[in-house]
């Protein structure tokens, strides 16, 4: 056979190596190495200090292989075989952060004169809008916002010389604030249709007489969920805006001189009534729900809700608008309701407001834009022992209009805006021989708007106001009069 053959050849093979080892070395140990091949000389040793760092090695790429193979319980009677993925799996969903695009802010059918008031408003639209073109999953964080200072001057001029608050309101401000608002908006695109996005905006302020957080001028506007389906319906919850109705245009913004108009420290307390109640983000330890609807390209509806605690005592309301856009044409109308009342089971304190309200604008581009507004709202007082305060019950009544005119300019945008507003205010007071409280309040602006590279606003508003207040209980009747003057520069930065 050839096996004892090969082994013996095999053992015969090694013995012979391992006699010349020995050799070898027995011979290193007594007697000098024979001198190797010469060899060329290598260059002299730089200093450690002066090595150049080797290239890196380049990073072998894997290739694919198959999956790794286990066997557990090998050499027994039932091994086990387990195959094992070579890597991790690769995550199901991408995630991506981008700035808002510009389809984020829909615009099928014009919103406005670009750049104008109108257009920065989205009319009930579901924005930001973020589907997943591709059909499949998508999660992305959505990131934008904007930031104002303002540099304002306002001065009182009250008037007769007997008006009993004449040296209180003869005041002149002049002052500078700002705000600066980050929206972030993670969005899980679940196909081209259906959709979970939430919002927060995460807000800087200078001054602006903080109330809702007097710590580090910190704060937060939108904080909510929505979920649903685009251009069809949704749901949110939390902290937002109901759509808007009653529109101002380019003067009278939130937080001015202009916006509160000639009412001085010592003046009653009167300000414009636009279907606001239930409109604007509401205060404390309360949040807003609706459910929006869009069952054809021109037509929306938002049935809002709110429910929580307000000014220490459990609210509830309803605001519900509906909005038909044409583009050019834009109506919009609603009602609203609310009820506010003492967290106390025996305090009877019940204040209800109501209120309906409505707007027709008008868009020609690319110059013009103006539109109307009407809206009236009555509170209705009652305090903790059951009685009506009829002082504290009024009805609030306002008409306004504005105009925008533009030069058409798609990189230089200069836009010239006017706007007026006139509120009323009646209470129910039944003192005799003058049994009502009357009041009137009067807002009107002028404004120039440059828009540089889309993103930059410089905006001038120079704004007059005029108030009268003629007071119940008194005979005669005391009525007096409140100017005020104003004028303002914002500098504005959207991103």
């Amino acid at each position: 056979m050839r096996t004892p053959l090969l082994t013996s050849l095999i053992l015969l093979a090694s013995s012979t190596l391992a006699s010349a080892a020995t050799r070898t070395v027995a011979q290193a140990d007594h007697e000098p190495a024979p001198a190797p091949t010469p060899t060329p000389a290598a260059p002299p040793p730089t200093p450690a200090s002066a090595v150049p760092p080797a290239a890196p090695a380049p990073i072998p790429v894997p290739a694919a292989s198959a999956p790794a193979t286990e066997v557990i319980g090998a050499g027994t009677a039932t091994p086990v075989v387990i195959e094992r993925a070579s890597t991790e799996p690769a995550s199901i969903t991408e995630v991506g952060v981008q700035r808002l695009p510009a389809y984020a802010y829909p615009e099928d059918l014009t919103r406005g004169l670009k750049h104008g008031s109108l257009w920065l408003t989205f009319h009930g639209l579901q924005w930001p809008y973020m589907p997943s073109f591709s059909g499949g999953k998508r999660f992305v964080m959505g990131l934008s916002g904007w930031g104002w200072i303002d540099n304002a001057y306002q001065k009182f001029a009250p008037f007769p010389i007997d008006n009993p608050h004449l040296e209180e309101n003869r005041i002149r401000y002049w002052k500078q604030q700002a705000r600066m608002l980050l929206r972030v908006t993670p969005t899980y695109a679940i196909d081209r249709d259906y959709f979970i996005q939430g919002q927060v905006e995460l807000v800087g302020t200078g001054d602006q007489s903080i109330q809702r957080s007097a710590v580090g001028g910190a704060d937060t506007d939108d904080l909510y969920l929505r979920l649903g389906k685009w251009n069809r319906w949704d749901f949110q919850f939390g902290r937002f805006e109901g759509w808007e109705v009653f529109h101002l245009g380019m003067g009278l913004d939130f937080n001015t001189f202009e916006r509160l108009g000639a009412v001085g420290p010592g003046d009653p307390q009167i300000g414009y009534y636009g279907l606001s109640d239930n409109q604007f983000r509401p205060p404390g330890a309360s949040g807003n729900f609706a459910f929006h609807y869009y069952p054809l390209r021109i037509l929306r509806f938002e049935l809002l809700g709110l429910a929580g605690n307000v000014s220490n005592g459990p609210a509830y309301g309803t605001r519900p608008v509906a909005i038909l856009d044409l583009g050019w044409l834009k109506f919009k109308a609603g009602v609203e309701y609310r009820k506010l009342i003492n967290q106390q089971l025996s305090n009877q304190t019940d204040v209800t407001s109501k209120g309906v309200g409505a707007a027709l604008q008008f868009v020609f581009l690319p110059h013009l834009e103006f539109g109307l507004n009407a809206a009236q709202g009555t509170i209705w007082n009652i305090d903790g022992n059951g009685n009506l305060l009829p002082e504290a019950s009024v009805t609030r009544t306002s008409v306004g209009g504005f105009a925008n005119v533009s030069n058409g300019h798609p990189r230089h945008t200069l836009i010239f805006g006017v706007g007026s507003l006139m509120t009323w205010t009646e209470d129910q007071n039944p003192i005799t021989p003058n049994p009502v409280d009357k009041y009137w309040l009067y807002q009107g602006y002028v404004a120039a708007q440059y828009v540089i590279h889309n993103v930059f606003y410089i905006k001038l508003v120079a704004g007059y106001s005029r108030s009268h207040f003629a007071l119940a209980g008194n005979e005669p009747r005391v009525e007096f009069d409140d100017e005020m003057y104003s004028a303002r520069l914002r500098f504005s930065f959207y991103f």
